[in-house]
């Protein structure tokens, strides 16, 4: 008997409605079939179809709607990780409409943990940038990010809301991220991050911390959280 055999039939099912979603065939906005539908194209009991649903509700694929139905939320977003990407850059190569709020942008000092993230000295001023960022209008990931300011001074002067931040860095300033050093590990996110993201409290995301370098030099450390089953990760290894 396969992994697969074992898992409970509401699994299966929401692995099946999860391949609509991620393949297209279920567009974002669309109205599934009804429970009673789900029952009858793959013979499974109502509370079978209920959890499967609930569990996709809970992750964001699906939306309920009193009254009317349960409609398609969206799609993974594909990331590979084999190359240094920007999110921007990401989103219009997906065919997303992609999208920035500014949350806060403040000096700080670091302390001993930030400053040896970034490389230089305790109590050193660091420019701080929060951000939200979007998807077709829908908020996925808070993006935390520190940058030293005497290396970077320059971040302080960049429209974020309407500026892409690597795209900037490399046509104004001469800035190219060349290296990034990432690490991932789920999370669960607090009332703050939940409130921005516009999803339910207590829900598990993905947490990563991200060092980004330009010819060797750190120029920002970053530390984001996005709902969980909002990415899709891929390395492409070869021998």
């Amino acid at each position: 008997m396969t992994h697969y055999d074992r898992l409970p039939l509401y699994c299966k099912l929401a692995d099946i409605i999860e391949e609509k979603i991620d393949s297209g065939a279920w567009k974002k906005g669309m109205m599934i079939p009804s429970e009673r539908e789900l029952c009858r194209q793959y013979d499974m009991s109502r509370i079978t179809v209920r959890n499967a649903i609930d569990g996709l509700v809970r992750q964001g694929k699906l939306e309920k709607v009193q009254g009317k139905g349960t409609f398609v939320q969206g799609k993974s977003i594909i990331q590979n990780l084999g190359n240094v990407y920007s999110f921007s850059g990401e989103m219009e190569k997906q065919g997303k409409i992609s999208s920035t709020k500014l949350v806060c942008r403040e000096i700080t000092r670091a302390d001993a943990k930030l400053a040896n993230a970034l490389g230089i000295g305790e109590q050193d001023e660091v420019i701080y940038v929060e951000r939200l960022r979007c998807a077709e209008h829908v908020p996925i990931m808070l993006e935390k990010s520190y940058f030293p300011k005497e290396r970077c001074g320059y971040v302080w002067e960049i429209d974020l809301n309407c500026q892409p931040l690597y795209k900037t860095l490399e046509e104004t300033y001469g800035i190219t991220i060349n290296k990034a050093v990432e690490t991932f590990k789920a999370c669960e996110l607090n009332s703050y991050e939940c409130k921005l993201l516009k999803c339910q409290p207590k829900q598990y995301g993905l947490l990563v911390k991200r060092t980004s370098y330009s010819d060797e030099k750190i120029i920002c450390y970053s530390s984001i959280v996005s709902k969980g089953d909002m990415f899709e990760f891929t390395v492409k290894l070869e021998s």
